[in-house]
């Protein structure tokens, strides 16, 4: 129900309630801190406001808050409390499988890495909720030593800037930018993407046609590697100093969703530049169907590959 805590009055809608809160003098804010005032775990000081959702989802005022009271509390209490974290998100976003990493770091949720502490892995964390995560595989051994720098590599003809690999030839692609053939095809494909063009895929006006490229990679049970040359952190210090900023909420959603959407089908990763999308992208091609379940991002993350 919708009850106004000013003057008992109920509504039919958390929109009408909302409205009539206006006639006490009173923001949203105002009404919400002095009729439910929200506390920081680690602090104990008020939590502020900035819409519903956020202030009674949230117990901290920060992700560093969160962090250090990780380290501050008892196992007893934080494992608890993180493993429920976990089940709400799943439950809110009716996901079918569990956040990989780069969507628990962008969420400022617990990592992988503090499941892997309390849990043993960020999978038995998953299995105690009894959901599956979205890439259960560890990686496979042979990446380290694998060869890859003398497969040959089709790059599709309408790539702006092609990667320069040691053996290479253009090819028309369903889709991705680079792809395999020959004993080495297994149905993988890499898209690659600069930073900018990153953005751009997955703003309002290009989501569609992404979205379609992802359903044709599907219908030919084919697997995608969405490769950006460039990390979390670096996208978001230089969108902060841009004269056309994008809505990195707004895009981070977008491929959370398609992640979701095409979730075995299609990982998006960050190597970090140019240079490492250049190395790592024959290694994924050539190891194919063997990493389509493994979270490259946490292992480049980890400094493993």
């Amino acid at each position: 129900m919708n009850i106004c805590q000013e003057c008992s009055k109920e509504f039919s809608s958390e929109r009408a309630l909302h409205a009539h809160i206006k006639v006490h003098g009173l923001t949203l804010a105002e009404y919400y801190t002095r009729h439910f005032p929200r506390f920081s775990l680690y602090t104990g000081e008020p939590l502020a406001f900035k819409n519903k959702s956020d202030y009674f989802s949230k117990d901290f005022a920060n992700y560093n808050e969160f962090k250090s009271w990780i380290e501050r509390e008892s196992d007893s209490i934080v494992k608890p409390y993180i493993l429920q974290m976990l089940k709400k998100r799943i439950e809110l976003k009716e996901l079918n499988f569990a956040p990989p990493h780069v969507e628990l770091i962008i969420q400022e949720m617990a990592t992988a890495e503090m499941y892997k502490k309390y849990f043993g892995s960020y999978s038995n964390a998953c299995r105690e909720i009894e959901c599956e995560p979205m890439f259960p595989n560890a990686l496979p051994p042979e990446w380290h030593d694998l060869d890859a720098q003398d497969i040959e590599i089709f790059v599709d003809t309408r790539e702006q800037q092609p990667l320069e690999f040691k053996n290479s030839s253009n090819l028309k692609l369903e889709f991705g930018d680079y792809a395999v053939g020959g004993e080495h095809y297994d149905y993988t494909f890499v898209d690659r993407k600069g930073e900018q063009d990153f953005k751009s895929t997955l703003s309002k006006n290009n989501l569609e046609r992404f979205r379609e490229e992802l359903k044709k990679t599907k219908e030919f049970d084919s697997y995608m590697f969405i490769v950006t040359e460039s990390d979390l952190d670096t996208i978001y210090k230089n969108n902060k100093w841009s004269k056309h900023r994008s809505n990195l909420k707004y895009i981070y959603h977008n491929m959370r969703v398609l992640n979701h959407e095409f979730a075995e089908h299609c990982q998006f990763i960050f190597s970090g530049s140019r240079e490492k999308s250049q190395e790592i992208i024959p290694k994924i091609l050539m190891m194919g169907k063997k990493i389509w379940k493994t979270d490259l991002q946490y292992y480049i993350d980890k400094n493993l590959i």
